[in-house]
């Protein structure tokens, strides 16, 4: 996507809502996240400034004041931003709009980003045991978005995050260390002889004994891991992706089947009859809109079901999942994600079904965190 389209699409939600789009109204809304704005503009204003929209009623001299107002009832906290979750009175996006970051911010108001007041380890350990479902302990991703205290305060209070987790009453995770190089290395072999190929991080998380974490942490990195069972990487193999066949094949390919079903055809079409999947048409050209514009059709426009197809929203998110090495959250998704979690929850119902149909098993936390019944809200309240 490109500067042009972005702003396009800013002016036409705009329109939509009668008024400026706010970074909530991104990710609630639009088609894109507020985070890929940030790629061209440094902040929230500057964007609506290049789409000739009227910037916030807020002022820099507001979301300094409430800054100091904070202070003044918190002190020094471990996490600034749930600190302006909990009580300011301006959102969180209004100090990222208005300053870029939150430090340039904290150093406008004149605070002095100290090491936060003192905490014990046995305030630690009550919101670890309060953040624990079902005898699960948290995950440091869940200490950070929904506790308290920030991982590095535990971190800094017990040296480790499994020393806290085992102070708390909890058995860490297990790391990999308990298996040998020989019995990670044999998974590959297996799912080696199960695919004809070696595998992906995700073909081990969805078959194998392992997750790939284990082998980033035993070998280094995937690549590594394959290359010790003595394998070439499927990334340095020859290309399967797709940039290896020609745009002018691809593209006659639209055409032949534009043909044959009688009009522009959708990426469904083109993973039903097409000589190609719809994946070689992604990774060249972006986008299944972009490849049939290329190919001179109109692009789809109107509704989400329209403009991303679910073979694209399930290939993104199995990206991020590889990227991130689990399954993805709605704000993993906002911040390194091509779309924002508005068209997963229309085209799937929910964050926990996108999850599912992209073959992901939703976590406990995931599954609490964006409960359909209570999905809007959780969703919108979880960025």
């Amino acid at each position: 996507m490109g500067r042009t389209e972005l702003i396009q699409h800013l002016r036409e939600l705009a329109e939509e809502l009668g008024r400026s789009p706010t970074t909530e109204d991104m990710h609630e809304h639009g088609r894109y996240s507020a985070q890929a704005y940030y790629y061209y503009f440094d902040t929230w204003d500057e964007t609506l400034e290049a789409a000739d929209l009227a910037t916030t009623a807020t002022t820099h001299a507001d979301v300094v004041e409430d800054l100091q107002r904070i202070q003044d009832i918190v002190g020094n906290p471990s996490s600034w931003s749930e600190a302006i979750r909990e009580h300011g009175r301006q959102p969180l996006s209004q100090v990222y709009s208005k300053f870029g970051d939150l430090e340039s911010a904290l150093d406008e108001a004149g605070i002095d980003q100290r090491e936060p007041d003192t905490i014990s380890q046995a305030d630690v350990l009550k919101e670890i045991t309060r953040l624990a479902t079902d005898g699960t302990p948290p995950t440091t991703d869940q200490m950070d978005e929904e506790g308290a205290y920030s991982a590095r305060t535990c971190y800094d209070l017990f040296g480790s995050w499994s020393d806290a987790l085992r102070a708390a009453g909890y058995e860490p995770p297990k790391t990999g260390n308990e298996y040998t190089d020989e019995e990670l290395l044999e998974e590959i072999e297996r799912l080696v002889k199960k695919f004809g190929r070696p595998p992906t991080t995700r073909e081990m998380r969805e078959h194998g004994k392992y997750t790939a974490s284990v082998y980033f942490g035993r070998f280094g990195s995937w690549n590594d891991a394959i290359r010790a069972a003595g394998y070439t990487p499927v990334s340095s193999a020859p290309d399967v992706s797709g940039q290896s066949i020609p745009a002018s094949d691809l593209l006659a390919e639209i055409d032949r089947l534009a043909d044959q079903v009688g009009g522009r055809p959708t990426a469904e079409q083109m993973n039903e009859h097409g000589q190609y999947s719809v994946s070689p048409y992604l990774n060249r050209f972006g986008s299944w809109n972009n490849a049939i514009e290329r190919a001179g059709f109109t692009p789809f426009t109107g509704t989400t079901e329209d403009l991303f197809s679910r073979e694209e929203l399930i290939t993104e998110l199995q990206r991020l999942g590889d990227v991130v090495d689990r399954p993805p959250t709605v704000r993993q998704m906002a911040d390194l994600g091509r779309y924002s979690s508005s068209p997963y929850k229309r085209r799937f119902g929910s964050w926990v079904e996108a999850l599912r149909a992209a073959g992901f098993e939703p976590t406990t936390h995931q599954l609490r965190r964006y409960d359909p019944d209570n999905d809007e809200t959780v969703e919108h309240n979880g960025q």
